[in-house]
């Protein structure tokens, strides 16, 4: 008994180190329930962040793609517009050379109309020349009949 009274003050000593220690560890355990619980607030709002950039970069893709398909109807627009000015020059280009041929038409009938106007002149000036004679002649034919009849 006396021995274990010897001990008493020493199993004293221990318990109030082992009792400090678990208030020391009760104590960190607080402290890492909080940074957990502090932990699991940051993972929450890091995963709402993480879903509205996921939201936000599908978006993106669609207009992407919206873009995209944007850009190829352009492309087959501009190409179409290459084709119908390719075609409007060469119609334009014939266009032209049927042009320069009716403008040297025009200048040959003008030719030839000034050639037959000239003509047409020269046939009415005859015309009246022989007009003339006709005239002279049948007064001659009327003054040699009235000179038979006399």
């Amino acid at each position: 008994k006396a021995s274990a009274e010897a001990d008493v003050p020493a199993l004293t000593e221990k318990k109030k180190k082992s009792d400090s220690m678990n208030a020391d560890m009760i104590d960190q355990i607080a402290a890492l329930k909080e940074r957990l619980s502090s932990s699991d607030a940051s993972v929450q709002l890091l995963a709402k962040e993480k879903e509205a950039i996921e939201s936000e970069k599908t978006e993106l893709l669609r207009e992407k793609a919206l873009l995209e398909t944007d850009a190829a109807d352009t492309r087959c627009q501009v190409q179409a517009l290459l084709e119908e000015k390719a075609s409007a020059e060469a119609d334009a280009s014939a266009l032209t050379e049927e042009k320069k041929k009716l403008d040297s038409m025009n200048v040959d009938m003008a030719n030839q109309l000034a050639t037959l106007k000239e003509e047409l002149s020269a046939s009415e000036a005859n015309i009246q020349v022989l007009t003339n004679e006709k005239r002279t002649i049948a007064s001659n034919n009327d003054v040699l009949c009235h000179q038979k009849a006399s």
